[in-house]
């Protein structure tokens, strides 16, 4: 007895692995769009050195990717602009995103190991408004203790900050790492914010 099997066609199961993985981008999408503030939802376009670290990124090049400037100037935006990217890319990695308050949280005593064990081994990273919380020489501890891990496991990191001297806030040693092949964006203008 013959089985009809609609697969047995090469054509036919190359569209079906393709419409599967669609499937998954799409259930990945709507996963990380549920997390991103509604804040954040608006459209627009990223810079172009932004676009071209994700290029590199999706190549397999490790760098981080720091974003500076003053207060309002898109940077969160852009760094959940950028997750939404390469999600959309078809990047199938995991990611973590923490503001600097949930840093601060994990890092104070107790200390949160399983969410810094979290950061640590997450194939991205990000840390937005790092600078905007002080920190004392235990969270710096903590938090070279993430760079460093990542920055010798090759995972990169995204950090967005107001603060152009980074080195004087989380530390020489840590700057030193996330500044190792990194791309820096520097974003320029007023405060977005208050022009509405």
């Amino acid at each position: 007895m013959n089985h009809y099997d609609p697969y047995d066609d090469a054509a036919l199961l190359a569209e079906a692995q393709q419409g599967a993985r669609r499937e998954q981008i799409e259930r990945r999408l709507h996963l990380l769009l549920d997390k991103r503030p509604p804040v954040f939802d608006e459209e627009g376009e990223l810079h172009p050195d932004i676009q071209g670290w994700i290029e590199r990124f999706l190549q397999g090049e490790p760098g981080a990717l720091i974003l500076i400037g003053k207060v309002g100037t898109g940077k969160t935006w852009s760094l959940w602009k950028a997750a939404e990217t390469l999600v959309r890319q078809g990047w199938r990695g995991r990611m973590e995103i923490a503001a600097s308050y949930e840093v601060k949280e994990a890092t104070d005593r107790p200390v949160d190991t399983e969410r810094l064990r979290i950061w640590r081994e997450a194939d991205l990273f990000a840390i937005d408004d790092l600078g905007a919380q002080r920190v004392n020489d235990w969270d710096a501890d903590a938090l070279l203790a993430i760079i460093d891990r990542r920055w010798q496991r090759r995972r990169p990191t995204i950090v967005a900050s107001n603060e152009v001297g980074l080195k004087e806030f989380i530390g020489d040693r840590a700057a030193s790492r996330l500044a190792d092949g990194a791309t820096i964006v520097k974003f320029t203008g007023a405060d977005r914010r208050r022009a509405r």
